[in-house]
């Protein structure tokens, strides 16, 4: 008998070893798990639209980077959960980072945690120096609502240089779940592109194009404060100069001539006077040597300003000679101008009230107000545009590929020139006008261009010119592309001479509205420059799987019971079955 009590005893003891060790062996697994995890970022993609799986072109980006790369994100603290959203995904993005390099490292950062007012006041002015917009949400709590201001932007460092990124889109008429799952699926984009912003060993230069009456000066300090960043920026006059924007270099030893072209891109920004064949022959080769153009052009004479003097104005040609140019190349710029209701308004007299003036804001069809719906990388996701007296685009068959990126609403039209703008037209009701007047839909008015262009000059110079090695006269181009958009203050900002300050690019001064032209113009130089392989991240479309709240609503005590009450129920049911099980295998036993 004593012996059978050891002999228990002794099993109870080896049992009891054998459960510490299990528990201990459980605990450093565990441990280990999450050591491994923590150096090492792996998981698997489900997801229909692959939302968590990286490019090609930036996980070779990441493996490029040799040192340290530091994203300070302005997304801590208490905000509502759409936010903790952008956080978290925020957060996804930057592990994915660090899971192809070891250099990326990141820190969240509450930008409300001051206890001084006046510390946090100095903060905030820093960020807005950088460019960086915080955002005022309304926060709903019971009965009461707040203010709350948010900052969901990071500055980014490396190689001894920062820039700083916004997070959250702009894009004032899209909702709020909308506007966030925007931005969520614009994230690889917008962290990829600062590191790349950061990382170029030789910056690509970009021209302005000077000499035909282009725009320049202040009003383009906003877009070239912001090319500043990522481009050297240089104004190109052309003025019957061979080298203007195609170098020549002649060879010492078999006097062979050489040839590259002195800009990655440049940029024709509302020309107002002709250009002479010799400009012409010297643009068109810089684009067969592979040479990229941004061209924002006006064919009619029309401006606001003069009409405020004078009340009507009447718009003809200019004279501008590019044509036969766009012919060529697959585009015609239309001598017309567009009307569309959808259209920003102007602040028009209607009426006095005694000496004073009545003054009320009527639709102005000559300012369209432009939707981006292809889904091209450019304009992708990117919130309403504003035109100024737009022209239409038609497209040439030949064997350029054609992308239409920004067109009219479904409610347009087009009026030939010579063309009377009258401000008393203005003077409408918005919910009085026919519709059937603006028949016209999705009229072009700015197309990418890619491919191979034939020259202008084709058959058209004398065999003694196209002979001369030092012209270096080619017939078709290298594989370019090109943007033309029909209008030409798209880029243009409202500037002050007098106060020598101006608006940000794309605001409305009357409306007081900022629209997405810089992002708009941001992008297209992006592309054009060869920043297309990290533009296709944009084309990434994260889904917005919303629940069906009427289904909710109806079947709500259903949802709560599985949620509550069941899995409360299959814990007791798993407790009975162990203990009935071990009553019975101990039962056996005895």
């Amino acid at each position: 008998m004593k012996l059978h009590l050891f002999n228990n005893s002794g099993k109870k003891s080896n049992q009891r070893r054998s459960d510490w060790l299990e528990m201990a062996a459980g605990v450093l697994i565990i441990v280990f798990v999450n050591i491994i995890g923590y150096y090492l970022f792996a998981r698997i993609d489900l997801t229909s639209e692959r939302r968590y799986t990286l490019s090609k072109s930036t996980k070779e980006m990441l493996r490029s980077i040799d040192e340290p790369v530091l994203f300070r994100v302005y997304l801590e603290g208490e905000f509502p959960a759409d936010f903790k959203r952008l956080q978290n995904e925020t957060k996804e993005m930057l592990n994915q980072f660090r899971a192809y390099s070891p250099y990326i490292n990141y820190e969240f950062v509450n930008p409300n945690n001051f206890e001084n007012p006046q510390e946090r006041q100095v903060f905030y002015q820093k960020l807005m120096s950088k460019g960086i917009q915080p955002t005022q949400i309304q926060v709903r709590n019971g009965d009461a609502t707040t203010t709350q201001v948010l900052v969901p932007a990071a500055d980014v460092s490396y190689r001894g240089r920062e820039t700083s990124v916004q997070l959250l889109q702009n894009q004032k008429y899209v909702p709020e779940a909308e506007l966030l799952n925007n931005s969520i699926q614009n994230l690889e984009y917008v962290l990829c592109n600062a590191i790349r912003g950061l990382s170029r060993g030789k910056r690509p230069m970009v021209g302005f194009l000077t000499g035909h009456g282009e725009l320049n000066g202040g009003v383009l300090f906003d877009i070239q404060g912001a090319l500043q960043e990522h481009y050297d920026l240089d104004y190109a006059t052309i003025d019957g100069q061979i080298n203007a924007l195609t170098a020549r270099h002649q060879s010492s030893k078999d006097s062979s001539y050489s040839f590259y072209n002195k800009y990655d891109l440049l940029i024709v920004a509302k020309p107002r006077t002709a250009f002479s064949n010799e400009d012409l022959y010297i643009l068109d080769q810089y684009i067969m040597y592979g040479g990229k153009v941004l061209w924002l052009v006006d064919v009619l004479d029309a401006d606001l300003d003069s009409l405020a003097h004078r009340g009507q104005a009447l718009s003809t040609t200019l004279p501008l000679g590019l044509e036969t140019m766009f012919f060529t190349y697959g585009v015609r710029i239309n001598p017309d101008l567009v009307q569309d209701i959808r259209c920003r308004p102007i602040p028009m007299t209607v009426g006095m009230v005694g000496d004073k003036p009545q003054i009320q804001f009527c639709p102005w069809f000559y300012f369209p107000e432009v939707v981006p719906t292809a889904q091209h990388p450019i304009v992708r996701n990117l919130d309403l545009i504003k035109c100024d007296f737009v022209s239409s685009i038609d497209l040439i068959d030949n064997d350029v590929e054609k992308t239409v990126l920004l067109t009219t609403s479904d409610y347009s039209r087009v009026k030939n020139a010579p063309v009377v703008i009258d401000l008393n037209d203005a003077k409408v009701d918005i919910n009085s006008i026919d519709q059937r007047l603006f028949s016209r839909q999705h009229i072009p008015i700015a197309v990418l261009l890619e491919g191979k262009f034939h020259s202008m000059f084709r058959n058209r110079l004398t065999p003694q010119f196209e002979e001369l090695p030092a012209m270096g006269f080619r017939q078709e181009s290298e594989p370019t592309k090109m943007i033309v958009v029909s209008d030409g203050d798209i880029i243009r900002n409202r500037y002050n001479m007098q106060e020598g300050s101006g608006y940000p690019m794309g605001y409305d001064h009357y409306t007081q509205t900022l629209y997405a032209n810089k992002e708009f113009i941001l992008n297209a130089v992006d592309y054009l420059t060869g920043g297309e392989d990290f533009m296709a991240t944009r084309s990434r479309d994260v889904k917005l799987r919303k629940l069906n709240v009427k289904k909710i609503h109806d079947s709500r005590a259903i949802y709560q019971v599985v949620n509550v009450v069941l899995p409360a129920l299959i814990i007791a049911l798993v407790g009975v079955a162990m203990v009935l099980l071990r009553r019975k295998r101990f039962q056996k036993k005895a």
